[in-house]
């Protein structure tokens, strides 16, 4: 009597998630020793990783309130031990709102089997208005296909874990491994706001820092008003609770010229909340006298900061010379130079002005607000997490 194949195991494929808004993922193992994490990285339609999260257990993921343009979140295991084969026992189980089980990934489809040291579970996906999960159930081999697929905060946080266990399985003459610092992954998932948001990690900055935030008031920029105020406003409920004292914020609108709107002030004690200045700033798009300006008011305050960074909100249809502006900023001594750029604006090329910078994508207060405070924390050498 010929022998019956084993029937192969049918994938958790297109499972609606229509009944819920609440997606939770649990990752089991025998061994509870830190080795493994979990991760969760949210795309928009075209790829962009628009953020990450982490956790050594569970991810709570409410779906009616990933960042704006979330299409995709992308679930895995990571391990700093090897192959995810090495951890024993490694299962996942995801569950609704209510508590049942949607899917249950154990052995190859949770990398029993995986030779590489991340290994993708599955993924919540959009598929018209609404969301639904399909198991992967692949490894991901080397540097460059963990940054495609999981962006370039996880990848740098897996390879800092991986040297950190060298250097300790070394002993204690092997080099100290990088510190842990703003670019690790935020724990559990990000905060919706300002107002659930603080900031983690040790503080790394030797005194106080400063940021400085240059305005675009141009005609195309005149819609946002709004949505600056009201990001300025969580701004000053964050910064009371979380900022330490000394830290300055400074801001300044400009267009054909600059104009002070909040002039150095420590955070904590931010209450002039203004999108207006006291004089007109004409109607062009000219980021050197906004810096000018901001390089004059930071000599004002009683000492020099330990970290400064720039800001500019706006969406880069700047009329400078780049080769004027770029000796400008640099005699700024910028940190950090991040442009916050409305969701509408798109992409624009901002490597005719700036060499090295951060860009930021908001459509809401909320997310420009979270914007200040993670740029806050990128100054003090920290990060921005989900408040429990």
């Amino acid at each position: 009597m010929p022998k019956r194949r084993p029937a192969a195991l049918r994938k958790a494929q297109n499972v609606s998630l229509a009944r819920t808004s609440v997606v939770e993922v649990e990752l089991h193992r025998s061994a509870g020793d830190g080795s493994v994490s979990l991760l969760a990285a949210f795309h928009d339609a075209t790829g962009r990783c628009l953020t990450t999260a982490i956790d050594e257990r569970v991810l709570t993921i409410d779906l009616s309130a990933v960042p704006v343009g979330t299409d995709r979140i992308v679930l895995a295991v990571e391990t700093d031990i090897g192959p995810v084969s090495r951890v024993p026992g490694l299962r996942c189980t995801i569950r609704d709102g209510a508590g049942a089980n949607l899917a249950v990934l154990f052995d190859a489809a949770a990398g029993a089997t995986s030779q590489d040291p991340v290994h993708l579970l599955g993924e919540c996906y959009r598929r018209g208005n609404d969301w639904w999960f399909r198991e992967v159930g692949y490894g991901l081999a080397g540097e460059s296909a963990m940054t495609r697929v999981l962006g370039s905060d996880v990848t740098a946080y897996h390879l800092r874990r991986v040297t950190a266990l060298a250097a300790r399985s070394a002993g204690p003459a092997a080099p100290a491994p990088p510190p842990a610092g703003d670019q690790r992954p935020a724990r559990g998932l990000p905060p919706g706001s300002l107002d659930a948001a603080r900031i983690a990690g040790a503080r790394r900055a030797r005194g106080p820092v400063s940021l400085e935030v240059a305005v675009d008031l141009s005609g195309s920029m005149a819609g946002y008003a709004r949505l600056r105020t009201a990001a300025l406003h969580a701004l000053a409920g964050f910064a009371r609770r979380e900022m330490a004292a000394g830290d300055l914020l400074t801001s300044v609108a400009f267009a054909s010229s600059a104009a002070v709107l909040v002039p150095p002030v420590d955070v904590r004690a931010l209450r002039r909340i203004t999108d207006r200045p006291k004089r007109d700033v004409g109607g062009g798009t000219l980021l050197e006298p906004a810096i000018r300006l901001l390089y004059e008011l930071r000599r004002r305050p009683p000492a020099e900061p330990a970290a400064c960074g720039l800001m500019v909100i706006s969406d880069v249809k700047l009329a400078d010379k780049p080769r004027h502006l770029r000796p400008i900023l640099d005699q700024g001594g910028y940190r950090h130079i991040h442009l916050v750029v409305p969701e509408s604006a798109g992409g624009p090329d901002h490597r005719h002005w700036f060499q090295q910078a951060t860009v930021h994508h908001f459509a809401t207060a909320d997310q420009l607000g979270l914007i200040y405070g993670a740029v806050f924390a990128a100054l003090t050498g920290q990060r921005l997490e989900r408040r429990q």
